[in-house]
């Protein structure tokens, strides 16, 4: 079926790039969004796109593929936009963490399917390339495909992407929800905007991070697999290490079995700057609602760049940041596809920290099932019982 327009709420970078690709093929975009521009959760994202250890899911494979385009797409996004830098940069990894030290050769045996040159280094080599590193490590490894992206230039070059191609977006609505008049599915804003019709032809797509689940689950018998998760950053004056560092820090509050909430990563930020952040952050156990940094993850953000770069580094904190990540809480990446029989409501969320790197990706995926070019694999696909 021929559409005639789409909608999409949420402006952060999965409902632009959604926005993009549906522009691409031609299609009227309206992108509908609660509040500001620059309020997203991907502006509070720290920029790093890692290509994967290997291809051996269909989750991985996506990451491949998007690693691969992401070189083509940061020039036509600069093109687009009129000259915007969106800051991608192939700067490589050093993995510093505990598993790796003890055992580089085994570690780096596991990186070979990331593609790109992988080797170890010496504790010499490291030291000369982190000169402000307090540890000492006696080897790492260096990972080619790693880069950076600065989240701000990226947004806003896809923003005026899609406002040069004649995309619609509409900022600070207030709150929005969903309703049905008349038995046809509308949108309802605090302020008021004219709105196409929600049927087969002008679908509707929920792009709204973790508040997503707000906007959908009072339409379903069970609440969307999807829970936000807090990260958390600081910008150090520290000069900015040539490599993204990945490294782990065992916190005294902290239980972590599986390693994930004790696995930092300092970063060459924009222009220059140096951005320390983890990978969770202070959680809240799922509940949170407010995107705002905290004084627990405060607290651990000091307590891991001490372990990093010796006492003191709490003076050179500049900036400190979080936003929420929205995480599918089933097993195999995003969400994406239409909710609903009749296909007129359909979501694309739950990329957690992968966002920046597999959204442009999932968002061409996306557009070609709403065109009805092709289907999304059953792995990203919404299970059947969340289906309206």
């Amino acid at each position: 079926m021929k559409l005639d327009s789409l909608t999409i709420l949420g402006a952060g970078i999965i409902g632009l790039s959604v926005a993009r690709e549906a522009r691409l093929r031609g299609l009227p975009v309206r992108v509908l969004d609660s509040r500001s521009f620059g309020t997203s959760c991907t502006h509070a994202a720290t920029g790093v796109l890692k290509a994967p250890e290997h291809r051996r899911s269909p989750y991985l494979d996506l990451r491949h593929q998007s690693w691969e385009e992401w070189p083509q797409l940061a020039e036509q996004l600069k093109e687009e936009s009129g000259g915007i830098d969106c800051g991608f940069r192939i700067c490589g990894g050093l993995d510093l963490r505990d598993r790796t030290v003890q055992d580089p050769h085994r570690a780096m045996e596991k990186l070979h399917g990331s593609g790109g040159n992988v080797r170890v280094l010496d504790q010499k080599e490291l030291k000369r390339l982190l000169p402000e590193m307090h540890r000492e490590p006696q080897a790492g490894i260096y990972i080619e495909h790693q880069a950076v992206v600065d989240p701000g230039g990226l947004m806003e070059a896809m923003r005026r992407s899609c406002l040069g191609m004649g995309v619609e977006i509409a900022h600070d609505l207030g709150e929005i929800s969903l309703g049905i008049e008349e038995g046809h599915r509308v949108v309802r804003s605090s302020v008021e905007t004219p709105l196409p019709p929600i049927d087969e032809k002008n679908p509707l797509v929920l792009s709204a991070g973790w508040e997503t689940s707000a906007l959908i689950n009072p339409a379903l018998e069970k609440p969307l697999p999807l829970k936000p998760v807090r990260g958390e950053a600081i910008a150090l004056d520290i000069p900015a290490p040539p490599h993204i560092v990945t490294f782990d820090a065992k916190l005294a509050d902290v239980d972590d079995p599986s390693g994930n909430r004790s696995r930092f990563s300092w970063i060459p930020g924009p222009g220059g700057s140096s951005w320390f952040g983890n990978s969770v952050g202070d959680t809240g156990e799922g509940k949170e609602t407010l995107p705002a940094p905290t004084a627990t993850g405060r607290a651990r953000l000091i307590e891991a760049a001490i372990s990093f770069f010796g006492p003191g580094v709490e003076s050179r904190i500049v900036r400190h940041w979080a936003g929420l990540r929205p995480k599918s809480l089933r097993q195999g990446g995003p969400l994406m596809g239409p909710i609903d029989t009749a296909r007129t409501l359909w979501i694309a969320t739950g990329h957690y920290r992968t966002g920046l790197l597999i959204g442009p990706k999932t968002a061409e995926w996306l557009v070609d099932s709403l065109t009805g070019k092709s289907e999304i694999h059953d792995n990203f696909s919404v299970p059947e019982e969340f289906r309206i």
